[in-house]
């Protein structure tokens, strides 16, 4: 008996004796998806191997090849969807640099966040506002801006320059008096 379990020991070893073809197969990637050059060696074989008493039927054929070519044509889609999707990142990463950078030397408004995380009474993060000159900036990570020598997000930047601020009742006073002003420049006219 233990003559009969070697000799299967020593078959099943011939089994598996390195084959350099064999290896190479194992080695290719496997895909799950079909080419166009896949469907076409199919199609070939198919019409190869077909029975010649009974053909292949030509508007089945037809079918598989406008199914063939709709499934080319999504995938060039989706092709064309990543591309434009890696262009959009790209050009907004550009964008986002362009401005940060054109803001080097410039006065801007940075507004600061409570650091104890008080809220006002309408309940959002109290703030703080500096003005300073943009000093430098960092494009590595998220974009940031230094303002007077201090670090700070670029969505912290709430104005460029010298911005005029609004007063709810003077705005109505000059609505109201820039209205008499053209009625009497009016009169003064006629």
């Amino acid at each position: 008996m233990a003559v009969d379990a070697t000799s299967t020991l020593m078959s099943d070893a011939a089994k598996y004796i390195y084959d350099e073809a064999k290896a190479t197969q194992a080695a290719s990637t496997s895909s799950n998806t079909l080419t166009t050059d896949d469907y076409w060696k199919l199609m070939a074989a198919q019409l190869q191997y077909q029975d010649m008493s009974n053909p292949m039927d030509n508007s089945e054929m037809m079918n598989q090849m406008t199914q063939m070519s709709s499934m080319s044509a999504m995938s060039k889609l989706t092709e064309a969807v990543a591309n434009f999707s890696t262009v959009t990142n790209n050009l907004s990463t550009v964008t986002l640099t362009t401005y940060s950078t054109g803001l080097l030397g410039k006065e801007v408004t940075v507004a600061i966040p409570d650091p104890n995380g008080e809220k006002d009474k309408d309940g959002n993060v109290k703030m703080t506002y500096k003005k300073g000159t943009v000093t430098g900036v960092d494009l590595t990570g998220a974009t940031a801006v230094y303002v007077d020598g201090k670090k700070y997000e670029l969505s912290q930047v709430m104005s460029v320059g010298e911005v005029p601020e609004e007063n709810k009742d003077e705005n109505k006073e000059e609505e109201g008096g820039g209205s008499a002003g053209s009625t009497e420049a009016d009169k003064e006219t006629t």
